[in-house]
């Protein structure tokens, strides 16, 4: 196995320099620009350890101190998903170096399973995915996902909300803080978007260059449900919803299946729904795939 030399960088441009260098660039979480939304308002830390063959660049682990829960984690903290040492795929085996190096508390979960060594460590959450390639709408996926009885089941709460003839507006941006104040809510506290910044951050998002899905959802002159998707690259990626389930107990399974014919529709290969099942992904008949945690106390 090779001896790589890990070195950790702090400088935002370098690190930057480093990711794009070495960015296998196939997820949405791949991408820097998307991760960087994420990361500015709370401006911690960077923890970047970068492997060097000599002084050629291999690899990079890219982490940043939390200063609040006092532990380091990927860079662009816990929304993240698919997160991954990047690596040149000949220095695969020298993974577990990139670990080693690691000489603090560190909290490092939602890791793809690339390797053996990541393979080994525990399972922290299960990532949903569909697979999308072939279809031509919404009645393809059912017919392809599911059995009668379950079909039967799904189509009956979907009968609920179609009689109301819901109008989808898309991409009216001005709804997105809809959509948060909905989520809210719905969850309350639990919400994504009671945490810190989140509103701002998602406002960021929008003014990036990803071909977005905000689905505004009216019934009866009422926006009752409000989605936000992008594709990246042939993945159309479900980000976050927010829904008046209080009124509308059905409207959730309706926004789901307007999800993925939208997504069949922009010619996306696969849905992904990313981590948890939600309470509706399974039902769904998404693919699970895990992602994986290291932890260092």
């Amino acid at each position: 196995m090779e001896t790589l030399k890990i070195k950790r960088i702090d400088n935002i441009e370098e690190a930057k320099s480093v990711w794009m260098k070495l960015t296998p660039d196939k997820t949405i979480c791949d991408n820097w620009n998307f991760r960087y939304c994420f990361y500015k308002y709370f401006n911690y830390p960077l923890h970047f350890y970068v492997g060097l063959d000599k002084e050629k660049i291999v690899g990079l682990l890219p982490l940043q101190y939390n200063e609040e829960k006092r532990y380091l984690e990927f860079f662009g903290g816990s929304f993240m998903s698919d997160n991954r040492i990047f690596i040149k795929p000949e220095y695969k085996k020298c993974i577990p170096q990139f670990y080693g190096s690691i000489s603090q508390t560190a909290e490092l979960r939602s890791i793809i399973g690339e390797d053996l060594f990541t393979k080994s460590l525990d399972v922290y959450r299960y990532k949903y995915v569909a697979d999308l390639s072939g279809l031509k709408s919404g009645d393809d996926y059912f017919a392809k996902k599911f059995k009668a009885r379950s079909r039967k089941k799904l189509r009956n709460k979907l009968k609920l909300v179609e009689p109301l003839k819901p109008n989808i507006i898309t991409n009216n941006y001005d709804d997105l803080d809809l959509m948060m104040n909905l989520n809210r809510k719905a969850f309350g506290e639990k919400s994504s978007f009671s945490k810190p910044y989140r509103s701002e951050i998602f406002h960021d998002l929008l003014k990036l260059d990803f071909d977005f899905c905000l689905l505004s959802f009216v019934v009866n002159d009422k926006k009752e449900a409000i989605s936000f998707s992008l594709k990246y690259k042939d993945t159309y990626v479900y980000i976050n919803s927010g829904t008046n389930k209080k009124d509308m107990p059905d409207i959730g399974s309706y926004v789901i299946f307007k999800q993925i014919e939208r997504a069949i529709e922009m010619r996306a290969k696969s849905l992904d729904a990313r981590r948890g099942d939600s309470g509706w992904k399974e039902i769904w008949h998404l693919e699970k795939f895990p992602q994986y945690m290291f932890m260092k106390k």
